[in-house]
């Protein structure tokens, strides 16, 4: 690695393992010429940040709200010029869910690729917000890389990877077609799954095997039903688990951080904002509400 043009002496990366997923940013005060190989085991995708510093890979240009993205065992060279910012995510290979037609080729490196995609907005900021709010919940909260929380949020981050790299999600692959069951057995169906997992996460993609229907034809029988998408009534659901399980909680033993994490909850401010809203108070004003 080459230094250039340095604007300020700081050099800033924070990072975080997240079921065997790594995300890291960095803030760096100059320019910078990289070159090696990247690992041979999974898939880095990499984010510019900045808007006042050109980013290169391999002499081609990185748009803004596009990715970098090096296959296992790719060879690069990313040059910038000057002080510029960057997130990034490491996924092993075995952990994605692609499409036949990208899955890694047989043989040596040299037949991996270090590529650019299309610019795209919306998947720009979802990487940038996950990377942030998972940076942010690792580094104010010991327990998180060990808790259940981890767990989905690496789930998330692999299906976001695999969106950007342009493979399938699977959720919206399952069970393509007309609805096989009507609106009242798809409903069933969802309760019973619930029921078996009373007090654990259940994902939308465990709602859509467990119905036995696609995303779409899920979404319309919960918007009949309940009058809210799968992914807002599992939001919900999920508020209420929390908002009872801080209830009951003890103050003194507990804290708002480590109920939401047995949950499944790591975007504390996000969750927060939601739960104000539904109850009309903070999650930390729900816990010591008895105490009162």
């Amino acid at each position: 690695m080459l230094l250039q043009n340095p604007a300020r002496q700081s050099w800033e990366i924070e990072a975080a393992d997240i079921a065997g997923i790594r995300v890291q940013s960095g803030q760096l005060g100059s320019g910078n010429i990289v070159e090696g190989q990247s690992w041979k085991d999974g898939y880095l995708i990499y984010l510019p940040l900045s808007d006042t510093c050109a980013y290169a890979v391999n002499g081609v240009p990185i748009e803004k709200s596009a990715f970098m993205i090096l296959e296992p065992g790719s060879e690069f060279c990313l040059s910038t010029q000057f002080e510029h910012d960057w997130c990034s995510m490491f996924i092993p290979a075995h952990a994605l869910d692609l499409q036949p037609d990208l899955e890694a080729p047989e043989g040596d490196s040299e037949k991996m690729i270090c590529r650019t995609t299309r610019p795209n907005i919306v998947l720009a900021r979802q990487f940038r917000a996950s990377v942030r709010d998972i940076l942010t919940t690792a580094s104010s909260d010991a327990a998180f890389e060990s808790s259940m929380a981890s767990t989905i949020a690496a789930a998330s981050l692999v299906e976001l990877g695999t969106a950007i790299m342009g493979g399938r999600q699977p959720s919206e692959s399952s069970h393509p077609g007309r609805p096989r069951l009507p609106r009242e057995e798809i409903i069933r169906h969802s309760n019973q799954l619930f029921a078996e997992h009373e007090g654990e996460h259940v994902s939308l993609a465990e709602l859509v095997e467990a119905a036995q229907v696609s995303e779409r034809t899920l979404r319309t029988a919960f918007n009949e039903c309940y009058g809210l998408s799968p992914v807002r009534y599992l939001q919900v659901r999920n508020m209420h688990r929390v908002h009872r399980a801080l209830r009951k909680a003890d103050p003194d033993e507990t804290n708002v951080a480590d109920v939401l994490l047995r949950h499944g909850e790591w975007e504390f401010g996000r969750f927060a904002t939601r739960y104000r809203r539904l109850f009309g108070e903070l999650p930390s004003e729900t816990l010591k509400a008895k105490h009162r």
